[in-house]
C-alpha cells in the first residue's frame, strides 16, 4: 500500500505523523495545522501549492481529513491510514513518530 504513495506524498503524510505523535496524546491533533505542515515542507522543498495538491491527494485517497476548526485547518488521522502510517513509521519519511499510536475514535 504505502508503494502507492509519491515521493512527495511519503514526505508529506511523514511530516503529518511526526506533528500527530509530538502532540499531546490527549489532543493529537492540536499541532497539525496545514499552516504548520506547509511551513514544515518547505524544508523538504515542497511548495504550499504542491503541499496543497498532495494534502487534496491524500484526501481523496480516504487516507486523512481536514477539518476547520477556529480558524485553522487541521489535518486528521482516518482509520483507512492505520496500514500506511504503520509503514511509513519504519521508514526516513517519519522522523519522530515511531511510536504514533493512532487516536482510536473514529
Amino acid at each position: 500500500m504505502e508503494k502507492d504513495l509519491s515521493i512527495g506524498e511519503k514526505k508529506v503524510f511523514g511530516r503529518i505523523i511526526d506533528m500527530w505523535a509530538a502532540a499531546n496524546p490527549e489532543n493529537p491533533y492540536s499541532n497539525s495545522t496545514e499552516a504548520r505542515l506547509i511551513k514544515h515542507a518547505q524544508k523538504d522543498d515542497l511548495s504550499p501549492e504542491k503541499v496543497e495538491g498532495i494534502l487534496r491527494g491524500l484526501e481523496a485517497k480516504g487516507l486523512i481529513r481536514r477539518s476547520e476548526e477556529k480558524g485553522e485547518t487541521f489535518i486528521k488521522y482516518k482509520v483507512e491510514a492505520e496500514h500506511i502510517v504503520k509503514e511509513l513509521q519504519k521508514t526516513t519519511y517519519v522522523y519522530e513518530a515511531r511510536h504514533f499510536k493512532p487516536p482510536r475514535h473514529h
